[in-house]
């Protein structure tokens, strides 16, 4: 090949013009938002059958924003999605990171449940892999768990 890229490809051709990200003490990208809180916004409440998640995403980008840990005020983008199949539990709140576990929660109370949900993503903020029992998730969310989807490469016979 010309220049001397003999078995290098694309990617490494690319990799060695474009910079290098910058990782930050806590080995994360140099303002990478990493985390996300995904809200379904298609479902409706039952007694009301008002469509909550869009003013959901509103209140948690706010509740975020307000944050004093970096991590979880800069860390988390909050993004409206049209159903997420949780539609026998409304409304359904997902929480994704590359690396880590996925939570889906459902029968969230968007006024009651707000406070849990940020204070939850504290605690998936903090977590290597993302990986909680139900004790130290905020208790009006221990009920409220649809489902934890180990992270992407996880080994099947890992009994964590």
């Amino acid at each position: 090949m010309p220049g001397g890229d003999v078995g290098v490809g694309l990617v490494g051709r690319l990799a060695s013009i474009l910079p290098s990200p910058v990782l930050e003490s806590d080995g994360k990208l140099d303002g990478a938002i990493d985390h996300r809180i995904i809200v379904c916004t298609l479902c409706r409440d039952i007694p009301t059958g008002i469509r909550s998640g869009e003013s959901l995403c509103a209140d948690l980008r706010s509740r975020l924003a307000a944050c004093h840990e970096p991590a979880v005020a800069h860390g988390f983008t909050v993004e409206g999605v049209e159903c997420m199949a949780g539609c026998e539990r409304p409304l359904t709140v997902a929480f994704q990171a590359p690396g880590k576990a996925s939570y889906l929660f459902g029968s969230i109370d968007c006024e009651a449940d707000a406070g849990d949900l940020v204070r939850f993503a504290r605690l998936y903020a903090s977590l290597a892999d993302g990986w909680c029992n139900s004790g130290p998730r905020p208790p009006r969310l221990a009920g409220k768990t649809l489902a934890r989807i180990p992270a992407l490469g996880k080994l099947a016979g890992d009994s964590r």
